[in-house]
């Protein structure tokens, strides 16, 4: 497998406050990364240094060179107060590959309709993003993300405030972009039940404890039990597991 993010004996914080001391990772070509912690827990400050936007204080963090990213932010932090259609919000995030006083090309157009296509939202191009709901605002916000034709899909929190049917779609939504189009993703999330069965491997974030990482096929009631110090029940419901 190719590694394509490397951490090495990385301290990452901000100022004096250390948010990872001798921090040690590897990201893979084709992984779904489930990181999972409370708020407060180093999630963000993880995202922001795999992304290349927070530099380590100490040690490396070693990237491949053709790696590509698309970054789907939380859905509270797309301005609604301007009327911009589907279509413009995800046509906004082609200005980093054409230039911000450039006008968009044909390609940049074909590229954001295949987006809305891949994320099931082309009808809904000249809605309003405001008046969307929670869902198709977050296939929005994954369709910008796809316009740019990542190779690794960066998500943070992407089921925030989603009923079940639309967290369950949205979920369903990235394992295909990760199984179709052989994206590797990494997907924050302070509950363990959204990714259980979506993620091959896990990290574990706590304030007060050294973080964690493990493959799917290693979880266990016992093990997660011991990272959650608590009694963990692991159970499977039509084929998929819930943590109770």
């Amino acid at each position: 497998m190719k590694r394509i993010v490397e951490f090495k004996n990385a301290k990452l914080g901000y100022g004096r406050l250390a948010v990872f001391d001798f921090l040690n990772l590897d990201i893979f070509e084709g992984d779904f990364l489930g990181i999972i912690g409370p708020n407060g827990s180093g999630k963000t400050t993880l995202l922001r240094s795999i992304i290349g936007l927070l530099k380590p204080q100490a040690g490396d963090v070693i990237k491949d060179k053709n790696l590509r990213f698309g970054y789907c932010m939380q859905r509270q932090f797309i301005d609604t107060l301007f009327p911009f259609t589907v279509f413009e919000i995800v046509m906004m995030v082609r200005t980093k590959v054409i230039g911000y006083l450039r006008k968009p090309r044909s390609i940049d157009k074909q590229k954001v309709l295949e987006a809305l296509d891949i994320t099931g939202i082309s009808g809904l191009s000249r809605e309003r993003f405001y008046n969307l709901s929670g869902g198709q605002k977050q296939r929005t916000i994954i369709a910008r993300a796809l316009a740019l034709e990542p190779s690794f899909l960066i998500l943070d929190e992407p089921t925030t405030d989603l009923d079940v049917k639309a967290e369950r779609e949205i979920l369903d939504l990235i394992k295909t972009l990760h199984l179709r189009q052989r994206l590797t993703i990494a997907l924050v999330t302070h509950e363990l039940n959204e990714v259980i069965n979506y993620a091959r491997k896990f990290m574990f974030l706590n304030k007060n404890a050294p973080y964690k990482t493990f493959e799917r096929g290693e979880l266990n009631e016992g093990l997660l039990s011991e990272i959650f110090e608590t009694q963990i029940n692991l159970k499977e419901i039509d084929g998929r597991k819930i943590v109770l």
